[in-house]
């Protein structure tokens, strides 16, 4: 075997050093005209091209104007379940390699030739600013092809925002421009589309205005639908907010025009609400202390409390009124007497076992006040009267006079007040346990 020669690495690398210091501003100049001359060649060459693979593309639609006319709508969001998933291949020349880019290169699904509903298997095209597409990925995508169809939907406003306290806020719904919109596109969308909302924000709004707002499509369960595949007659609405001060108003009536029978008075007139929010110009609540009730002509004479439903007067200067109507209750009672009673006897109750007592005076007088019927025919012996003797012992004492029935009357000017009264204690083999001595000093 024949032994190779030994490298001077030394020799080898000072050999290199000297090919790189001599003539180096020629190098550099060849270097620089190399460049120039392969710049020049990419340039005035086109057909000198390359692959550039595209990702990220998203579908556009064409012919849906004509798929329309047909009957039929794309009923496949084709953008929403495509987005950024089409890839494409680019054939370009080398001096626009660079310049392509997935803002420039177009995915198209065109509907002109489709003629039937149902799900078709659909070619993609491609465009693109820079070279020619020469591939995409996938080259077919699978739509859903519907019936055509059209509808009116109402449109409801709705306020939105933060409301001031003290403020009232209504939309003017006759303002409304438009009033309902048209909504057109594949069945089984449409068919779904059972309200329109524009949503109105009155944020910081303490005035009455006027707004344009975008509108939204709802389902029946209140979603919003995907209205990219939808046309509509407007995707605005404008409307008319009123904005004005409340306040606060109790309700008054003339009980003049409110008839009792004879022998009965009016007791009481309470209502509910109690109170009404009203709103209207500041000028206009800076007058009004509360509201008119209005009365029924002709009320027949009544000796029983009822309740009525009636209606608010003079309102039409109001803005808003929080109900229109009210239930008015009058209490009746009969008119009420006093009658003085004289010797109504009194009674011991009470009396500890072993003990008796003697009460004097045996009989009082009051002022009792009731109903005009009951009191004229009211006796002393109607009248239950005692001293609570619970728990004494032997002893004298001075208790008050109780009056213990019939809350429907009051009592005043007791005469007396007190009663004495002295227990003794009952000796041992004495048959009465407990004896109460009316009268006895």
């Amino acid at each position: 075997m024949k032994h190779l020669p030994k490298i001077n690495f030394r020799a080898f690398l000072l050999v290199l050093k000297n090919f790189f210091s001599k003539n180096l501003l020629l190098k550099l100049v060849s270097l620089l005209s190399a460049l120039i001359i392969w710049t020049y060649i990419v340039d005035s060459t086109p057909s000198l091209t390359r692959t550039k693979y595209v990702e990220g593309l998203s579908v556009s639609v064409s012919g849906a104007s004509s798929l329309n006319s047909q009957g039929l709508a794309l009923a496949t969001d084709v953008y929403t379940d495509y987005i950024n998933k089409i890839s494409a291949e680019v054939e370009v020349s080398q001096n626009q390699f660079s310049k392509v880019a997935s803002s420039n290169v177009g995915i198209i699904l065109d509907l002109s030739n489709v003629r039937s509903a149902g799900v078709h298997e659909l070619s993609l095209s491609a465009v693109s600013v820079y070279g020619e597409v020469t591939h995409i990925y996938p080259e077919t995508i699978s739509v859903q092809i519907d019936n055509y169809d059209s509808r009116e939907v109402p449109i409801d406003a709705v306020l939105t925002g933060i409301q001031k306290d003290g403020l009232w806020y209504s939309i003017d719904h006759d303002s409304m421009n438009p009033q309902q919109i048209t909504i057109s596109g594949p069945a089984s969308l449409v068919h779904k589309a059972a309200n329109v909302t524009s949503h109105i924000d009155i944020t910081n709004q303490t005035s009455s205005f006027r707004r344009a707002s975008l509108l939204t499509i709802l389902d029946s369960e209140g979603q919003a639908l995907n209205t990219r595949l939808l046309s509509r007659s407007s995707s605005t609405c404008s409307a008319s907010v009123d904005i004005y001060p409340t306040k606060e108003l109790g309700i008054f009536v003339d009980t003049s025009e409110l008839n009792v029978r004879e022998g009965y008075t009016i007791e009481s007139i309470s209502f509910q609400p109690s109170t009404i929010t009203v709103a209207a110009d500041q000028t206009l609540l800076d007058e009004l202390e509360s509201l008119p009730i209005e009365l029924p002509e002709n009320m027949p004479e009544s000796e029983k409390t009822f309740t009525k439903r009636l209606a608010l007067s003079r309102l039409s200067e109001l803005k808003y009124v929080s109900t229109r109507q009210v239930y008015m209750t009058v209490s009746i009672a009969e008119e009420k007497d006093t009658n003085a009673i004289n010797n109504i006897p009194l009674h011991g109750i009470s009396l500890s076992d072993g003990y008796s007592a003697s009460i004097s005076p045996n009989a009082f007088s009051v002022q009792v006040t009731g109903a005009r019927s009951q009191i004229a025919s009211l006796t002393a012996n109607d009248i239950y009267a005692y001293v609570d003797l619970t728990g004494l012992t032997a002893g004298t004492y001075e208790l008050p006079i109780v009056i213990g029935n019939n809350p429907h009357f009051s009592y005043a000017s007791l005469s007396p007040s007190l009663a004495k009264v002295v227990i003794t204690e009952i000796a041992d083999g004495d048959d009465t346990a407990t004896e109460v001595i009316n009268g006895a000093e």
